[in-house]
C-alpha cells in the first residue's frame, strides 16, 4: 500500500513557491532601480564639465559614470584584455591600459573594444607605445564583481593577459602595483582609443519592472490556488 503524503506537504510547497516567487520579484526591482541610477549618471554626465580625478578613492562613488580627466604614463605593455564582451552580436575584449599618474597611483584605463578571432586572441592591433605623460579623458566606471567563479587571470603569464572580470587585488598583484577600485573608460576621440561599446545598459529599466510584475503575478497565482483549494476542501467537509 502506497503511503500517504503528508495533508501539509503542499501548503509548504506553495509557501516555498510564494517565497521565491516575491524575492525574484523584488530583486527585479532593485534591477531597475539600478538600472534608472545608471541611465541618469550617465545623463547628468552629459551636462557637466569633466572634473579631476580625484586623489582619494573615497570621492569616487560621487562620480560614477561621469566625465572625469587624469594625466600620467601608460604602460603599454602590461595590457589586460577583459573576455566575453559582447558588441553587436559579436563576442571580444575590453582592453585595459594602467594609467600610471604622478603620485604613483595606478588606475586601468578601458581603451575601447576589439573582436576575439578565432584563436581567442584580440584580431585587430592594440599595440600601445606613449613616451611621457598623457592626458586621459572618460568616465569613470566602478564594474560590478559579478559571480566570483575560480580566478579573475588565466594561467598564461605573457602580456597582454586575459581576465574574465576586473578584479582590483589579483590584477594588480599581476602587475605588482596596488590598483585604485574603478576604470576609467575612454573617450573614443583619444587617438590611441579603440571601438567604444555603449555606455548605456543594453535593456532599460522598464524590462526590469516587466519582469518584477510576472514573478508578483505568479506569487499572487499560488496564494489564490491554495485559497480555492481551502475554501473547496471546507466546503466539502460541510456537505
Amino acid at each position: 500500500m502506497r503511503p500517504r503524503r503528508p495533508r501539509w506537504l503542499p501548503w509548504v510547497a506553495a509557501l516555498a513557491a510564494t517565497v521565491l516567487f516575491a524575492t525574484l520579484g523584488l530583486w527585479q526591482l532593485d534591477r531597475a532601480r539600478q538600472k534608472g541610477d545608471w541611465v541618469a549618471a550617465i545623463e547628468r554626465g552629459d551636462r557637466v564639465p569633466a572634473v579631476a580625478l580625484p586623489a582619494d578613492p573615497g570621492e569616487f562613488g560621487a562620480l560614477v559614470w561621469q566625465r572625469v580627466r587624469a594625466t600620467g604614463r601608460l604602460r603599454g605593455d602590461r595590457q589586460i584584455l577583459l573576455d566575453n564582451r559582447i558588441h553587436d552580436g559579436r563576442v571580444g575584449f575590453d582592453v585595459l591600459v594602467p594609467l600610471v599618474r604622478g603620485n604613483g597611483d595606478v588606475i586601468l584605463v578601458d581603451r575601447g573594444w576589439v573582436p576575439a578571432d578565432r584563436e581567442r586572441g584580440p584580431a585587430r592591433p592594440i599595440g600601445l607605445q606613449r613616451d611621457g605623460e598623457v592626458e586621459v579623458r572618460g568616465r569613470l566606471w566602478r564594474p560590478d564583481r559579478g559571480f566570483a567563479l575560480g580566478p579573475a587571470l588565466g594561467g598564461d603569464r605573457g602580456w597582454p593577459r586575459v581576465a574574465t572580470r576586473i578584479d582590483y587585488e589579483e590584477l594588480g598583484a599581476a602587475l605588482g602595483v596596488p590598483l585604485l577600485p574603478a576604470v576609467i573608460r575612454a573617450d573614443p576621440s583619444i587617438d590611441w582609443a579603440l571601438e567604444p561599446r555603449p555606455l548605456r545598459p543594453r535593456f532599460g529599466p522598464m524590462r526590469h519592472l516587466g519582469y518584477a510584475v510576472q514573478w508578483f503575478a505568479l506569487a499572487v497565482t499560488v496564494v489564490a490556488v491554495c485559497v480555492y483549494f481551502r475554501l473547496r476542501g471546507r466546503r466539502r467537509q460541510k456537505s
